[in-house]
């Protein structure tokens, strides 16, 4: 039986990228790995999933995905050198798990200019959007800007919410996850170090 997860109300904010599409003019947001568009100056982005169920939906993957403010998803989100970071505003039935959420709608809240990035397409983007432009260097001052304005669930929310069950079931697929890729790694190594003995006793 599938695990019950927390349905929450109410405004939630979380860290995610968008791809930037189109040029000039016709410049709007959308999501990096499906494509989906999030026009300009529609507010509020209703997810759709493609089984034909309301999002967010327990068993499925459908809804607007962001992630809790921690150092690792800041890493995440602003290590990208081909997506816009920012914060987003979730609303409607909002599904709550370890390191993030699924939501039914959303809208973008702040969008993170970096340096080295291009500061006119950023705030040609916060104006279409209605969304603040923040500059940031540093991943730790994007964790203190969610802290000070209390944007995001923090650690001990989540485990209210999930119970500490659930979190010690994630850490344990996640430490399963690292040996998995640790084990693919050395038998990479392996047939390498072979291959490179085979070619020197050839």
């Amino acid at each position: 039986m599938e695990a019950e997860v927390p349905l929450v109300a109410g405004s939630l904010y979380g860290l995610r990228t968008w791809r930037v599409v189109g040029d000039g003019d016709r410049e709007q947001l959308a999501a990096p790995l499906r494509g989906t568009e999030w026009p300009a100056g529609e507010g509020w982005v209703k997810a759709r999933c493609e089984h034909g169920h309301r999002a967010p939906a327990l068993g499925c993957r459908c809804g607007i995905h962001a992630w809790h403010p921690r150092r690792r998803a800041a890493r995440r989100v602003l290590a990208g050198r081909f997506e816009l970071p920012g914060i987003v505003e979730a609303q409607g039935a909002v599904e709550v798990h370890v390191d993030g959420f699924r939501a039914e709608r959303a809208r973008p809240f702040a969008f993170i200019r970096l340096p080295n990035r291009n500061p006119y397409l950023i705030d040609r983007l916060g104006d279409a959007y209605g969304a603040e432009v923040v500059v940031l260097r540093r991943v730790g001052e994007l964790l203190e800007l969610c802290r000070e304005r209390g944007l995001g669930l923090d650690e001990p929310v989540v485990e209210e919410l999930l119970g500490p069950d659930a979190i010690q079931e994630h850490r344990r697929a996640v430490a399963r996850t690292r040996r998995t890729d640790a084990l693919r790694a050395a038998a990479a190594l392996a047939i390498c170090a072979t291959g490179i003995a085979v070619a020197h006793l050839t």
